[in-house]
């Protein structure tokens, strides 16, 4: 009497507590999962349920905001899609379930025959993921529902024969724990079939697979199949706190019930929300966010939900900047003092993420000798444009790019080095002729002009006074009174050893030096190119392109000012010097140096980027090698 008083008492507290776990059940909001791998754009899914435990649907963006640290975002986007749920119905057969009806079915038989029609109305998407476990272990893991049908209806256990326990149900945790392929945001739930629990030692082991369910976040249905004699006993109780705790429901049947439709388990859990929204984060670190949802009636927050992220300041650098930038007048007009070019010049660079999470740049900055030369403040972040107008001297500079990203985070490059070099329209002489030719041309045109028009006036009237003297002495001829008497004229004869020269000039011709070396033009095929070769007669000779500065201008944009010296020794010698020039001066291939290198002749020069040989006028003498056979003794 005892025992039954004691079992009432017990069934009574069950019974209320479960009745105030249901009472006490609220409307709640989960985050799921929070991905940041895509920053400054974060995702996170989303489960909302009712009271009931009901999937909320049709929400709106609008009805969401992230409080991300606590600050206050809304969301840029909210989707709301369908996915598959695993499943898995757990069987612990048992002896009440080998009860038959009139018709002889029995009890297992009808809850198979329910679930086979569950599975057969499964739709092909979402794809669930369906398994069956007994108290041996999974008969059937991950299947489709007509695979998983097939399973279930071959399965025919001795339930007369079988102990009843919670193995199967262990069996299920275990499965969904040790699951490594369950797609993102995937909800679990077990169906749990058994008949009442013998005794208080297994009510205890059911207290701890429940802890196990809400640590794995599984639903539990129980389906107490069983005579109505054992609806109120303590371990049906135990079962039905399981499913409250847990979210899932409890059902009991006798064979005379109808069991429930197992798509009302399953519906609400194949629904989901995906959200995401730009964070407003500046640094990494652990962070939190919460979501509130207000819609209609529901006015829920989450609870917070800890994520990690690595923030790093964005790293820009230049691309393949230049290391001399040459400043010079246009090659159609070299005398120009006005212009020089190039005018601008282009600095391509490139913005790198150490911590691998791309974001928008808002401003690039370029810094010459740390002053602003060049800003963007919009797409495309590719290149500046550099104003070099106002560099008209030579210098060495530093480039530096400053880069700030869509979150404000901002850092600056190392500096660059860069040399400007201005080379300085030729003066003097020729470069007052070479600016003014097209002047002096038409002055010396204008000039010779009035010069000839001046002799063809004054060889006019000469001729004019020549032919009317003609005609006096022709007319005076033939006047008697006016002719002379004759005379015998004595012939002086020619003086000996006299002869007469044609010009006057001809004998007086000027001296000419010949040069004992000279430097022949070659062209980009290493043959002798157009030009008179330069003959080298002085002991000092300047090459470079300042007609003031040297004796022999190169016109060439690589030529120097004072770009390179040829000296000739007491010895007849000749060597050849750089004088610091830009763009170098080579002996076959090898840069000199202010002390030079004295020539042989066959050298190749390069002054600049012309290009010539050096001759002897007298090459020394090469001797043939000559062979000379012995003869073998």
């Amino acid at each position: 009497m005892r025992k039954v008083i004691f079992a009432i008492f017990l069934t009574t507290i069950l019974v209320a507590g479960g009745f105030h776990a249901r009472a006490q059940e609220a409307a709640r909001v989960e985050i799921v999962q929070v991905n940041a791998d895509s920053f400054p754009t974060i995702t996170a899914l989303l489960d909302v349920y009712d009271a009931e435990g009901r999937f909320v649907s049709a929400i709106g963006a609008a009805n969401i905001t992230v409080l991300e640290d606590g600050q206050s975002i809304p969301l840029t986007e909210l989707n709301e899609q369908e996915i598959g749920a695993q499943i898995v119905v757990a069987i612990n057969p048992s002896p009440p379930m080998d009860t038959r009806d009139s018709l002889g079915i029995s009890r297992y038989d009808r809850v198979v025959e329910k679930l086979r029609l569950w599975a057969e109305n499964r739709p092909l998407e979402p794809q669930d993921k369906l398994s069956l476990v007994s108290t041996a272990g999974p008969l059937l893991v991950n299947a489709t529902p007509s695979e998983w049908r097939n399973s279930l209806v071959s399965y025919q256990p001795d339930a007369r024969a079988a102990i009843p326990s919670l193995q199967s149900l262990s069996f299920a945790l275990d499965l969904i724990e040790g699951e490594q392929d369950t797609p993102l945001g995937m909800k679990h739930s077990i169906l749990f079939i058994t008949s009442h629990l013998p005794d208080q030692a297994t009510v205890t082991e059911l207290e701890n697979l429940t802890e196990r369910a809400l640590l794995l976040n599984t639903r539990v249905n129980v389906w107490l199949i069983d005579t109505d004699a054992y609806f109120a006993h303590f371990s049906a109780n135990s079962l039905k706190s399981l499913a409250l705790q847990t979210g899932g429901k409890y059902s009991a049947f006798s064979g005379i019930e109808v069991l429930p439709d197992p798509e009302n388990y399953f519906t609400h859990l194949r629904h989901l929300y995906t959200l995401s929204y730009e964070s407003r984060l500046t640094s990494g670190g652990s962070h939190r966010i919460a979501v509130q949802v207000k819609f209609g009636e529901l006015d829920l927050l989450s609870p917070d939900q800890s994520f990690g992220l690595d923030i790093q300041l964005p790293n820009p650098f230049l691309l393949a900047p230049p290391a001399q930038i040459v400043r010079q007048a246009p090659e159609e007009d070299p005398y120009n003092t006005e212009i020089l070019l190039p005018a601008e010049q282009e600095i391509e660079f490139l913005v790198e993420f150490p911590d691998g999470h791309q974001r928008p740049i808002k401003r690039a900055t370029l810094f010459v000798d740390e002053e602003i030369v060049a800003e963007i403040t919009s797409p495309p972040f590719e290149k500046f444009y550099w104003d070099l107008d106002k560099y008209i001297s030579s210098g060495e500079h530093s480039l530096q790019i400053e880069v700030e990203d869509s979150l404000g985070l901002t850092r600056m490059s190392l500096g660059v080095p860069l040399t400007i070099t201005i080379i300085q329209p030729p003066s003097g002489a020729l470069a007052f002729f070479g600016r003014n030719g097209s002047l002096l041309t038409l002055g010396v045109i204008t000039v010779s002009g009035l010069f000839l028009v001046a002799i063809l006036l004054v060889g006019g009237r000469r001729s004019l006074q020549t032919f009317s003297e003609k005609r006096k002495a022709k007319a005076a001829s033939h006047d008697p009174v006016t002719q002379p008497i004759p005379a015998t004229k004595l012939d002086e004869g020619k003086k000996k050893g006299r002869v007469p020269m044609p010009f006057s000039g001809w004998a007086r011709g000027q001296k000419q030096i010949k040069a004992v070396a000279y430097l022949t033009r070659l062209n980009g095929q290493g043959n002798s190119g157009a030009g008179t070769p330069i003959p080298l007669t002085g002991e000092e000779m300047i090459f470079g392109s300042d007609p003031v500065k040297v004796a022999f201008v190169l016109d060439d944009p690589s030529i120097s000012p004072k770009h390179a010296v040829l000296v000739r020794d007491e010895e007849g010698h000749f060597r050849l010097s750089d004088q610091n020039s830009i763009a170098g001066t080579w002996v076959n291939f090898e840069k000199l140096d202010t002390q030079g290198k004295i020539l042989a002749h066959g050298d190749i020069i390069h002054i600049g980027i012309l290009r010539y040989k050096f001759d002897l006028a007298k090459p020394p003498v090469s001797r043939s090698p000559k062979i000379q056979i012995e003869e073998a003794s």
